[in-house]
C-alpha cells in the first residue's frame, strides 16, 4: 500500500492520497493514459502538414521580370498578382504575388502554362471562373441607383498582362528561365461636366450613371463578354468651381452594341429631395477614338434646371424623398 501524504478526515476520498490498492493503481494508469492520448491528438492536429509531391514531379526556377514602360503616366501599383494556369494535365493554378511590382524568382512544376496578371490593390474588383485562363473574369458588385434601377459600381484603376504559352521545362541547359511581363492599362477613363444647373449651394450630394456599358472584363482576352447584357454604371460627382463635375473608370462598351448611352444625374438637395435629370450621350461616347474597349472620353451635359429651395414639388420638379440606404456608395478614384 502507498503512504498517505495528507490527512483530511472530513474529505478522505478527494485524491489527497497516493493509490493504496491495486484497483486504484489501475484506475490512475487509465486516467493518465487517456490524458496522454488526448494531449497527443491535440498537438498533432495543430501541426501544418507539408505539401508533398511525387518524386517524379520536377520543379524549375523561373525569373519573372516586370517592365513598366506602358504605364509611364500612371502611378505604380502596390503589387502584382501573377497566375500560372497549367496547360498540360490537371491541376489548380499557381498564384504568386510580387509586392511593389518588383522582379523575383519563383519555382513551378515543369509544365506549359498560360499566364495572367493584374494589380492586387484593385479594391472592389470581384473574380469568377478563376480556374480558367480564357474565362477569367473581373466584374463589380451590383447596386441600385437612387431612383431604383439596377446598376453596377464602376471598377477602380486596373492594369495587367497575359501570355498564352510559357514553357517551364528542363531544356538541358543551366541557363535561368526568364519571362517578361509588360503591364498595361485595362480600363477606360471617363470624365464629365454639367452646365445649366442653378443654385448649386442647395446640393447635398451627387450621383450619376451611364447606361450601355460593360460590367465585366475577360482579363486574358482583353475583351468584354458577349454573353452578358450591358449594364448601367453608377458613380459619383462633386460641385467644384461653380460646376458639377465627375470622373470614373470603366471597362468600356461593346462596339457592336446598338444600345444607347443615357447619362442620368441624381442631385440630392439639402431638403432631402432627389432630382433626376437625364440626357442621351450616345453620339458623344461613340465619337471618341478607342483601342479595343479602352479610351479617354469627356462628356459635356447641358441642362436647364433650378434646384428648388423648399421641399415642395413643382411642375419642373421630379424629386422624391431619398434616404441614406438609397444613396449607394460608389468609387471615387478620379479627382477632377
Amino acid at each position: 500500500k502507498g503512504t498517505v501524504i495528507r490527512e483530511n478526515p472530513e474529505r478522505k476520498n478527494l485524491f489527497f492520497f497516493f493509490p493504496q490498492t491495486g484497483k486504484e493503481v489501475v484506475m490512475i494508469r487509465r486516467i493518465l493514459t487517456f490524458f496522454i492520448l488526448l494531449l497527443t491528438l491535440i498537438l498533432t492536429s495543430c501541426e501544418h502538414k507539408e505539401l508533398k509531391f511525387p518524386e517524379t514531379v520536377k520543379f524549375r526556377s523561373l525569373r519573372v521580370v516586370l517592365k513598366w514602360e506602358q504605364l509611364a503616366g500612371f502611378e505604380k501599383p502596390e503589387g502584382m498578382r501573377v497566375i500560372f494556369f497549367p496547360l498540360q494535365g490537371k491541376g489548380d493554378p499557381w498564384i504568386f504575388d510580387f509586392p511593389y511590382g518588383e522582379d523575383r524568382t519563383i519555382e513551378l512544376p515543369a509544365n506549359d502554362y498560360a499566364v495572367a496578371s493584374y494589380n492586387y490593390d484593385a479594391d472592389g474588383i470581384l473574380w469568377k471562373n478563376t480556374d480558367s485562363f480564357w474565362q477569367f473574369t473581373a466584374y463589380t458588385r451590383s447596386v441600385q441607383t437612387p431612383d431604383g434601377e439596377q446598376a453596377c459600381i464602376t471598377p477602380p484603376w486596373m492594369c495587367g498582362y497575359h501570355l498564352e504559352t510559357v514553357s517551364v521545362r528542363d531544356n538541358g541547359k543551366e541557363d535561368e528561365l526568364v519571362i517578361t511581363l509588360h503591364p498595361e492599362n485595362k480600363v477606360s477613363r471617363y470624365t464629365y461636366e454639367v452646365h445649366g444647373i442653378r443654385h448649386l449651394e442647395r446640393v447635398a450630394d451627387i450621383r450619376a450613371s451611364l447606361s450601355g456599358m460593360s460590367g465585366s472584363l475577360l482579363l486574358a482576352n482583353d475583351e468584354l463578354p458577349d454573353d452578358v447584357p450591358s449594364e448601367r454604371m453608377l458613380f459619383g460627382g462633386e460641385v467644384k468651381d461653380g460646376q458639377i463635375k465627375g470622373g470614373f473608370y470603366t471597362f468600356g462598351y461593346r462596339q457592336k452594341s446598338t444600345e444607347p448611352h443615357v447619362f442620368k444625374l441624381y442631385i440630392k438637395s439639402r431638403t432631402g429631395k432627389l432630382h433626376v435629370l437625364e440626357q442621351d450621350v450616345t453620339q458623344q461616347v461613340r465619337s471618341f477614338p478607342v483601342e479595343g474597349p479602352i479610351g479617354n472620353i469627356h462628356l459635356v451635359l447641358n441642362f436647364d434646371f433650378d434646384i428648388p429651395e423648399d421641399s415642395g414639388v413643382s411642375k419642373d420638379d421630379a424629386g422624391f424623398d431619398v434616404g441614406v440606404d438609397d444613396w449607394a456608395d460608389v468609387n471615387t478614384d478620379i479627382m477632377c
